[in-house]
């Protein structure tokens, strides 16, 4: 496994974007209460480093519980996911020295 030297807090963003999928910088920054400027350098470093992929598409969908009832939204924010990569390097992280902690708990969970 490559050593990227990844912080403690740049793992637990990967493995976010693992279990939540794609999210934009300030929703980062607010779920684990960090600065703004911090959130927006790590996923600058993580996209750098070809472990997350910048969304492509304006258009986001939001479906609710309610049968057959979504949400259409213009994108204002760049969106991230873990891209391949990013899903290789995780699996053998984990692999080698377990899993990484990400606190979802309501209402943060999807």
């Amino acid at each position: 496994m490559d050593d990227l030297g990844l912080s403690e807090i740049e793992l637990k963003i990967l493995k976010y974007h693992k279990v939540m999928g794609a999210d934009y910088s300030k929703l980062i920054s607010h779920r684990f209460g960090i600065k703004l400027c911090e959130a927006m350098e790590i996923h600058k470093k993580l996209f750098n480093l070809g472990l997350l992929e910048k969304v492509s598409g304006s258009i986001i969908d939001y479906h609710t519980n309610i049968k057959r009832l979504k949400t259409i939204k213009h994108r204002n924010h760049t969106y991230y996911v873990l891209s391949r990569k990013g899903e290789l390097f995780l699996r053998e992280y984990e692999r080698e020295f377990g899993d990484v902690e990400v606190d979802l708990k309501y209402p943060y969970k999807r």
